[in-house]
């Protein structure tokens, strides 16, 4: 993945035929079709190593996404076998009432202690 697109590439063409223009210039022997000619082929080595530096910085840069999903994983088919042993309890199953008849209580009192400043602890 290359880092950027090809503006990035002309502006560096641009700037490297200007600063090899400005320095051949300078000569008071210096030719005017010459010096264009070799600022024309500068130009274009800048915009070429524009390719490789991008592409060095895409890959500084590159972050591998992480797989959260393959078909793999939905081969396998491990279950637990009871209630018992299963990590989560889904909500679906449960009513808006129930889940809050369990908390209403416990919410009360977080909040209560949160607006006081109290340092208690808060326990079921």
């Amino acid at each position: 993945m290359m880092f950027g697109s090809l503006f990035y590439n002309s502006w560096a063409a641009l700037c490297s035929f200007t600063v090899y223009f400005i320095w051949a210039v300078q000569d008071p022997f210096a030719y005017p079709l010459p010096t264009i000619g070799v600022s024309l082929v500068v130009a274009l080595i800048g915009f070429i190593v524009m390719y490789f530096i991008r592409a060095f910085i895409g890959y500084v840069f590159y972050t591998p996404e992480n797989i959260a999903y393959s078909e793999v994983d939905s081969t396998l088919n491990i279950e637990p076998s009871n209630a018992e042993q299963q990590q989560f309890v889904p909500q679906n199953g449960r009513t808006t009432v129930e889940f809050e008849e369990d908390n209403t209580e416990e919410i009360a009192k977080v909040v209560r202690t949160m607006l006081h400043g109290q340092e208690e602890a808060v326990s079921k």
